[in-house]
């Protein structure tokens, strides 16, 4: 007798290696009979998560086409056991996986298009944020402002890349008509995030950058202003607050010091 556990165990690493023998002993019905049903399950096990996959980096597959993505996709599951019974939680480290894959060698940007989707997955899926809350900022004195600490949304993501990601990006949606030429020689800072239900992918200067991060960092105005100034003394602070603020980035103000909500 074999315990359930044992066999659970042969079964699972049957499914994945593709190897049935050790397997076979313990079904109670002619080996050509499980050998079909174990490919069954087999078929299907490697469609759902390819499928998952393809859901997750639908910019990817494209780039690469179909047979391509296939087999990238059976190699990637078959190396990476899913952690989760949620396929929205499977294929994170594809972008990885693809920077170590030799058939994507002569690609050199597509894993950072891998991880680019995969944080649009990730954003697409956070938390709404509660509702926004700035009336702080009406109530305060102007010599106050470099104390003030804002709450970013976790509908967001940042990444740095050295491909142009967010051209990229652009010119793969849907009902794109205009030019499809993309500058490879450029990288980019991007902002994913979360509005109205669709996510969108936008390039920052590297002073906008610096400044959200420090601010997502729990870092006051003063000190974000200071690091964003330090990468472009140009840096319009004014206009960069306003528009993140419009766009639901920055939801919530309070003043160094004080508990976070």
């Amino acid at each position: 007798m074999h315990s359930l556990h044992s066999a659970q165990s042969a079964f699972c690493d049957a499914i994945i290696s593709g190897v049935d023998q050790p397997l076979l002993p313990m079904l109670a019905e002619a080996e050509d009979v499980a050998r079909r049903r174990l490919d069954t399950y087999r078929n299907n096990f490697i469609g759902t998560l390819s499928a998952a996959l393809e859901s997750a980096y639908p910019l990817v597959a494209r780039i690469v086409g179909a047979a391509f993505f296939t087999e990238a996709a059976r190699q990637f599951i078959l190396a990476t056991p899913s952690a989760s019974g949620d396929l929205n939680e499977f294929g994170a480290g594809f972008g990885d996986f693809l920077g170590a894959y030799p058939h994507a060698a002569e690609l050199a940007y597509l894993p950072d298009v891998a991880r680019m989707e995969w944080l649009v997955q990730r954003v697409f899926y956070a938390a709404d944020a509660p509702a926004a809350d700035l009336a702080l900022l009406s109530r305060i004195d102007a010599e106050r402002y470099a104390d003030l600490c804002f709450s970013v949304t976790p509908a967001h993501a940042r990444m740095d890349t050295r491909w142009p990601l967010a051209d990229i990006w652009r010119v793969n949606q849907a009902g794109f008509a205009g030019d499809m030429a993309v500058d490879f020689s450029s990288g980019a800072q991007l902002l994913i995030a979360r509005r109205n239900d669709l996510v969108y992918v936008e390039s920052l200067t590297a002073a906008e950058a610096v400044l959200l991060d420090l601010l997502a960092a729990g870092q006051p105005l003063g000190m974000a202003t200071d690091g964003a100034i330090a990468s472009d003394a140009g840096f319009d602070l004014g206009a960069t607050l306003n528009r993140f603020v419009a766009q639901g980035i920055l939801w919530q103000a309070r003043l160094a010091g004080d508990n976070a909500a």
